[in-house]
């Protein structure tokens, strides 16, 4: 008797397993990139992040500015077509904002971790899409090795966050000066182990940061001294370190979707924006266009363009690869209404 009850028993977990498994499988959807960037010009590991500047007049002209961490920024036109290559250094993350006031105009500024001299890059985006430097002097960073970086914006002011290897997260103010625009160090915090995907949500006043091998936080943008907040674990439902980009998709002012590269499983986890409850993840897989695996950096824009009504999606490309032919890594660009689709 004791022998058949232990035989159901291990059949009934099998079952709840079996169903648990059916139930998490659904959560997750595949889509398929429609486009991809011009490969970086060097080799093995070297895209990483990329933030998408809108151009304040014909958003067709819009721009992706991209990382290649062995040589510097790379800009693209919406096609994926290799515009401009700036040799500024080992350039890791990237972020955008508009409206930054500078010399009695408003301007769209673009930063950049520099692990060359552990700095951060500013350039101001002309109208062509072309970068200019604005750095008066180096905004040098105190964390032994800087990695990650986000941009986050008040009515008035524009900031700049800051992670390194070694956990630490600072918070720096972007200060325009007759001559050139320098850094004000205002606040370090310790996250606890090695950070890099981070975004800022400028209209709640959160920065959420993701914490690689432990979780995904939620801080107090203005205060990061304040208690944060969990989002996920890595070790919950379709999720799996490490943790990689952020971004925040905006379907109005107020809603949308928190987006998490989580690359132990080649996915992107799709949060509420609002609430930060889990919804579904998705993969990007092989179509006329190769998938995505090994995914660093991501970012979203919900921008109405010709091709791309709903926005788009884009991802680092750990495995730039056409067949059986690899090349070097890339940015794949997915529509995002394909996403919306799938979760909806």
């Amino acid at each position: 008797m004791k022998k058949k009850i232990l035989v159901l028993s291990v059949i009934l977990v099998g079952m709840v397993s079996c169903q648990k498994a059916l139930k998490n499988k659904k959560l997750v959807f595949a889509v398929h990139a429609v486009t991809e960037t011009t490969p970086v010009k060097t080799t093995d590991d070297a895209a990483d992040d990329m933030c998408v500047w809108i151009h304040p007049t014909d958003v067709e002209k819009s721009t992706i500015i991209g990382t290649n961490k062995k040589q510097g920024l790379c800009v693209y036109n919406l096609k994926g077509e290799l515009l401009y290559n700036y040799l500024v250094g080992k350039v890791n993350n990237v972020d955008v904002r508009d409206g930054f006031d500078y010399k009695g105009e408003k301007i769209s500024v673009v930063t950049a971790s520099n692990r060359s001299n552990n700095t951060v890059t500013v350039h101001k985006v002309n109208n062509d899409g072309t970068l200019e430097d604005l750095v008066q002097e180096p905004i040098k960073s105190n964390l032994a090795e800087i990695y990650g970086l986000c941009m986050y914006q008040t009515s008035n002011e524009t900031f700049v966050f800051l992670s390194g290897k070694s956990g630490g997260v600072e918070k720096w103010k972007l200060v325009a000066t007759e001559f050139g625009v320098v850094g004000e160090l205002l606040t370090t915090i310790q996250i606890g182990s090695q950070t890099e995907g981070m975004v800022a949500d400028d209209v709640f006043g959160f920065v959420y940061i993701a914490e690689e091998d432990v979780a995904l936080w939620k801080y107090n943008a203005d205060d990061l001294t304040k208690e944060r907040v969990l989002v996920a674990k890595t070790d919950e439902v379709n999720l799996k370190d490490d943790f990689e980009g952020v971004t925040i998709y905006k379907k109005s002012k107020d809603t949308g979707y928190l987006i998490l590269s989580s690359q132990g499983n080649n996915s992107y986890a799709v949060f509420d924006r609002v609430s930060n409850q889990y919804i579904k993840s998705f993969t990007i897989e092989e179509g006329h266009i190769d998938g995505t695996n090994d995914t660093d950096g991501i970012d979203v824009t919900s921008v109405s363009f010709s091709n791309f009504p709903k926005g788009f999606f884009i991802a680092q490309d750990g495995q730039n690869k056409d067949a059986d032919v690899i090349s070097n890594q890339n940015f794949k660009i997915v529509d995002f209404k394909d996403v919306l689709k799938g979760l909806e």
